[in-house]
């Protein structure tokens, strides 16, 4: 029980920061702390007060969504997936929904505005996670593995991001239209993370 109150204090402290530091450190530090407490928090078989372990689990786990995610199409250049998602959009009458980011080019970055009102996550990288059927462009490796994006990787494969759903059955009809119009269309399953990102 004491590790799950410490390992809470710490992403209270890292996570709803005020002070705008080291925004990629903080952000690979929440997704790190993010996984560590994922880990540390399946039960204990040698606990015997299992409502306690239960319960810290629980908490975990609800913060996480299995989603559906139906990708049109994947790319490492910028501009031909921004015109195939306007193109995209035209066809399937689908509204576009960046969250306020768009491309820079000094950094090669899908980001957010330097003088964004997020203070955190301004000139930085912030994906899309609650469900929606809406076009967007987004880095694939947030949706296979939790990695944010940065300068150090080389994979910065971004994708065309259709849909996000926790219903399978509506992300397979999803991706049943998208494939008419994107013959590379797929949908991806994994757990997005959908607690506090500041």
């Amino acid at each position: 029980m004491k590790k799950f109150i410490l390992i809470c204090a710490t992403i209270s402290i890292i996570s709803c920061k005020d002070n705008k530091t080291n925004e990629s450190s903080t952000i690979t530090e929440t997704q790190e702390m993010n996984q560590a407490i994922f880990n540390e928090a399946e039960p204990d078989p040698d606990n015997t007060d299992s409502s306690t372990s239960t319960a810290s689990f629980s908490d975990v786990v609800d913060q996480y969504m299995n989603a559906y995610v139906v990708i049109a199409d994947t790319s490492q250049n910028y501009y031909k997936l921004h015109q195939e998602m306007f193109n995209l959009s035209d066809q399937l009458n689908l509204e576009i929904d960046t969250l306020g980011k768009g491309f820079d080019e000094s950094k090669n970055l899908i980001c957010l505005p330097e003088d964004s009102e997020d203070e955190l996550y301004a000139g930085s990288y912030y994906p899309r996670r609650y469900p929606s059927n809406t076009l967007s462009l987004e880095y694939l490796s947030y949706y296979t593995n939790g990695w944010f994006p940065d300068e150090s990787r080389s994979d910065n494969t971004i994708a065309l991001v259709v849909s996000i759903t926790d219903k399978k059955e509506e992300a397979e009809k999803t991706l049943s239209t998208v494939k008419q119009y994107m013959e590379k269309a797929y949908m991806l399953n994994d757990s997005i993370f959908m607690g506090c990102m500041h």
